[in-house]
């Protein structure tokens, strides 16, 4: 694999951007002071609610669930493995790896967040929702493998980051949809996964630079 260009400052901008916000969020759901928005939406997505659109978005979160990522991120270390990019191997277990822990383990009981009421269209869902694991995995995994891939057919760029972009955010729609998260729940998901995955990006940077060293 040919050295990765490096990591654009817009995307630090935007880090710093989204800080006080998140930070703000946070915040807010620690002290169990929650927004209205998300009452807002549940309430308006459940006026919306028909037959296909719970077909629909059921199956979206389904297949994008822990087992069902796990299952892809699996299949992609062992094409990586295949084709001997250990720095990406080692980089995408971290990154992966990193954020299930830190959310599932550490974020989620800190802020004690119950899910929202049911009935759901989803079950066997731990109790604990902020932030949200699945919209944070899933940025994680497929923004890190579209930056591989960009790197290695640049003409692809747009087109990878464009698929990733309509994925996670569909997969945050659908946990919404399905009652499995709240709406802060997925936008705090977003903003911790878009930190984890410029740490992990880096991370690749910093082993393919001592791959390529002579």
């Amino acid at each position: 694999m040919s050295k990765y260009p490096k990591i654009s400052r817009n995307n630090l901008y935007l880090l710093l951007l989204l800080l006080l916000p998140f930070v703000q969020l946070c915040y807010q759901t620690f002290k169990q002071n929650y927004y209205s928005l998300d009452l807002n939406v549940l309430e308006f997505l459940s006026n919306q609610r028909n037959l296909l659109l719970d077909f629909i978005f059921t199956n979206v979160y389904r297949i994008s669930n822990t087992y069902v990522t796990g299952a892809i991120v699996l299949v992609a270390l062992i094409t990586l493995i295949r084709q001997r990019y250990w720095s990406e191997v080692k980089a995408l277990v971290f990154a992966t790896l990193g954020i299930l822990l830190l959310v599932d383990k550490v974020l989620k009981p800190f802020f004690d967040r119950d899910r929202p009421p049911k009935p759901r269209l989803v079950s066997d869902l731990s109790p604990d929702s902020f932030p949200s694991g699945h919209a944070a995995g899933n940025l994680v995994f497929y923004f890190y493998i579209s930056f591989i891939i960009a790197a290695r057919y640049p003409h692809l760029t747009k087109y990878v980051y464009g698929v990733a972009t309509c994925l996670v955010l569909l997969i945050g729609f659908s946990s919404v949809y399905v009652k499995a998260h709240w709406t802060t729940d997925i936008l705090g998901g977003y903003v911790f996964g878009y930190c984890w995955l410029l740490i992990s990006l880096n991370l690749l940077k910093l082993l393919n630079h001592r791959q390529l060293k002579p």
